[in-house]
């Protein structure tokens, strides 16, 4: 639940600058309570003040706008065989990235090891900065229990019941939130990007294998990841991990593709528009649309963004998706629906992750967890 300090914070980061009675209006909150919760963000330094422009009749009205560097998050992205590390401010900016290579087939005590340091190196360099971070956030293959702490499984990976935010708070010092890294980037597409005009986004993302991520806004605001890739297109078709036969991802994934082309060496980037160049395509382009027919049907998203390998899918691959796929949907949905490229810059996943922990140690509860450890870094 999201508190006053939570919704004013809000407010700034998606209309700001407003003014204080603006701020009352939209949040829904007396303007004695919002001078009280206001005058406190700007002792803390994560709002400024600046008077409003125009011909106006007396004062002009102070504007309110957050402070994007005030506070950050470190932001971690375990994508298929690549970590990725960064720092990101109040408005989702990101300093530079740090990468490494892993295997699925590692320990997962060595992934999270490696993970851990890379990050730790990353706190480091932010020096005398650190009081700033309020905590992590983790983007991970696979499902995540409710609590945001455990990823309970990935068939990707092959792990069950990985406890990351236990490993990564006794290895960092900092509070930790885990999150599906699909709906991670969904979430950070609603908040700041493609989905920001859209009640409801459903972000698909091809990689090794193909999910989505869904992120509804407004009054029944909710995130959840969405298994597209274990849809079952063809009954009775080739066995996929999961223990299914005949999933989307058995056809429309990176593996099943490059078997497609017949080239394992192509760059990732090109390998969509090389499987349209093989007479196989009409097939598997089939069934992805019925999947993805069939996924937005159920969900509703007003905006389905594409990610991963599929942002740079040709043109005419985008053109045939906005063709084809509103047809295959109910008649309301079809007046809404659109079809775009993620507008979220690369590393997306580590944006994704940044999302997540910017909602639970900021956009929610408010600078509660920021006092905390600006506290214990002054008497350390």
């Amino acid at each position: 639940m999201r508190n006053g300090t939570g919704e004013i914070l809000r407010r700034l980061r998606d209309d700001g600058p407003l003014s204080r009675a603006e701020l009352a209006r939209r949040a829904g909150i007396s303007s004695a309570g919002v001078t009280k919760i206001t005058a406190q963000l700007h002792a803390d330094g994560l709002i400024r003040e600046r008077e409003g422009q125009g011909h106006v009749v007396g004062r002009p009205p102070v504007g309110l706008s957050l402070v994007p560097d005030a506070r950050q998050v470190l932001a971690i992205h375990l994508g298929a065989g690549r970590l990725q590390v960064a720092l990101g401010d109040l408005m989702l900016g990101l300093g530079p990235a740090r990468s490494l290579e892993f295997d699925f087939a590692q320990p997962i005590r060595d992934i999270i090891a490696a993970t851990a340091d890379l990050a730790a190196e990353v706190l480091e360099g932010a020096g005398r900065e650190r009081w700033k971070v309020l905590g992590v956030g983790v983007g991970v293959p696979g499902s995540v229990d409710a609590s945001g702490r455990v990823n309970t499984h990935s068939i990707l990976a092959g792990w069950r019941n990985v406890a990351f935010a236990d490993a990564f708070e006794a290895a960092l010092g900092l509070p930790v939130v885990i999150a599906h890294n699909a709906t991670a980037i969904a979430m950070a597409e609603a908040r700041y990007g493609a989905g920001r005009d859209a009640d409801s986004i459903l972000h698909l993302f091809l990689g090794k294998g193909i999910g989505a991520g869904f992120a509804q806004t407004g009054a029944d605001e909710r995130c959840a990841p969405v298994e597209i890739g274990h849809v079952v297109v063809s009954p009775g078709g080739p066995a996929c991990r999961c223990g299914g036969q005949g999933c989307l991802e058995r056809f429309f994934a990176e593996q099943p593709l490059r078997e497609m082309v017949g080239d394992r060496d192509i760059p990732r980037s090109e390998l969509v528009a090389a499987a349209m160049r093989t007479d196989a395509w009409p097939a598997v382009y089939e069934h992805l649309v019925q999947a993805l027919s069939t996924t937005v049907t159920l969900l509703g998203p007003e905006r389905v963004v594409l990610g991963g390998d599929l942002n740079t899918a040709p043109d005419a691959f985008l053109e045939a998706l906005r063709r084809d796929l509103p047809p295959r949907v109910m008649p309301q949905q079809r007046a809404r629906l659109t079809v775009e490229r993620t507008s979220l810059p690369e590393p997306v996943g580590v944006h994704g992750a940044a999302c997540v922990a910017l909602e639970r140690f900021f956009y929610t509860t408010g600078p509660a967890a920021a006092s905390r450890v600006q506290r214990l870094a002054t008497s350390a």
